[in-house]
């Protein structure tokens, strides 16, 4: 190719690129209503498993060894494709988001949730993009999966998870750009960036709610080894003092009732506590707000440093081990979502007035036939809940 051809290419795709941005802008989304004296938004992460589908074993067990040991550079893509711990839940984890869908929308029905906050891991196992399998992929997975009773007309409130950005630039402009205006339901503002901020307001009261990509802060991610090492994530890393300042403006400028910091690691953790996001979750103590994360794939409540951290990673498949099988490791967890079987499916739900959040979480009973490996007596009421009444600085 001629260099005057290669740069009419990347003018192109500039051009697109400014064109597909400036549409982002000016899209109008479905958001939540305004003026409740109380709203009901469901909070759920990790849940989306429908339509992956992993590389065949024969490739993965017996191909893909040669390849490697013959140098052959590996798509992270492939690799992660062919992880065996997804591959072995793969069938039970579509199965259990469709079922888990089913038991938000029936909760939320119930309680009249008018709008859902999410804490990333839309698409496993790599993510999506804008293929023409992406494409497919989003319409099973999120639009034809919650299109039932409330999900028909209730926003999402979207944010990143590591298994979104396997695909690295592509996956995430998928979510942050073309998403949105494949379904307004779907909100990720309206710059067509990884981190964003909105506002909830009721009648008297506002919620102040930024969203950062955590994807961005662990070095961990940046190690050849790592399947989430990409253009990316190095790209970002490098910038994630852009993410900091963005949350502390948006903070310090918000005369809100209630601030959240939506993200999808988490800080407090019965698995891996991702200290790297310290400066992030300072900022939200400074200014008296709630962490909201997923990552972990359970559901929990944790209070450090007078703060609340909840977690709702269970809407896909759960794992026990994730929340150290229900027992504390220390003071800080005050509910883990799991027994030494199972963890529990489910989401947490945020009643959200002048006067309080009231935090519920909703386990589902885990009955299958060869029994119940998380008795809940009712499910249709929450198995715990907690309010919060100091309000934000």
């Amino acid at each position: 190719m001629t260099s005057w051809c290669r740069l009419s290419l990347l003018s192109l795709l500039a051009l697109q690129e400014m064109v597909l941005a400036d549409y982002v802008r000016t899209k109008k989304s479905t958001v939540a209503p305004v003026g409740a004296e109380v709203l009901t938004v469901g909070v759920i992460g990790d849940y989306g498993w429908t339509g992956w589908t992993p590389s065949p074993p024969h490739f993965c067990l017996e191909v893909l060894p040669e390849l490697q040991a013959a140098g052959l550079a590996i798509p992270n893509e492939v690799l992660n494709d062919c992880d065996p711990g997804d591959i072995l839940y793969i069938t039970n984890a579509t199965a259990l988001q469709l079922d888990t869908s089913s038991y938000v929308g029936q909760v939320c029905a119930m309680k009249n949730c008018t709008a859902f906050v999410s804490v990333g891991d839309n698409f496993y196992d790599s993510g999506i993009d804008f293929t023409t399998g992406g494409i497919q992929r989003f319409q099973e997975a999120w639009v034809d999966m919650y299109s039932q009773g409330v999900f028909e007309t209730a926003p999402w409130y979207q944010c990143l998870g590591n298994h979104d950005i396997v695909k690295g630039q592509s996956g995430v402009d998928f979510q942050t750009k073309v998403a949105p205006i494949y379904d307004s339901r779907w909100n990720f503002g309206s710059q067509g960036l990884p981190y964003w901020t909105y506002d909830l307001t009721g009648k008297n009261w506002t919620a102040t709610f930024v969203v950062v990509d955590s994807d961005c802060f662990l070095s961990s991610y940046l190690k050849n080894t790592s399947v989430y090492v990409n253009p990316y994530t190095e790209a970002c890393y490098a910038d994630r003092q852009t993410q900091i300042d963005f949350l502390a403006n948006t903070f310090a400028t918000s005369t809100a009732t209630w601030k959240f910091l939506q993200l999808h690691h988490g800080y407090m953790s019965s698995a891996t506590n991702e200290t790297e996001l310290a400066p992030l979750v300072e900022i939200a103590v400074q200014h008296g707000g709630v962490v909201l994360n997923g990552h972990d794939h359970c559901l929990g409540h944790y209070y450090y440093n007078n703060t609340n951290f909840i977690l709702s990673g269970a809407a896909g498949y759960p794992q026990a081990g994730d929340c150290n099988y229900g027992i504390p490791l220390g003071p800080y967890a005050k509910f883990l979502g799991a027994n030494q079987q199972s963890a529990a499916n489910g989401f947490v739900t945020m009643d959200i007035s002048k006067q309080s959040i009231n935090v519920e979480y909703y386990l589902r009973d885990m009955q299958f036939e060869d029994g119940d490996l998380y008795p809940v007596p009712y499910d249709l009421n929450p198995s715990y809940s907690f309010q919060i009444t100091a309000h934000a600085t």
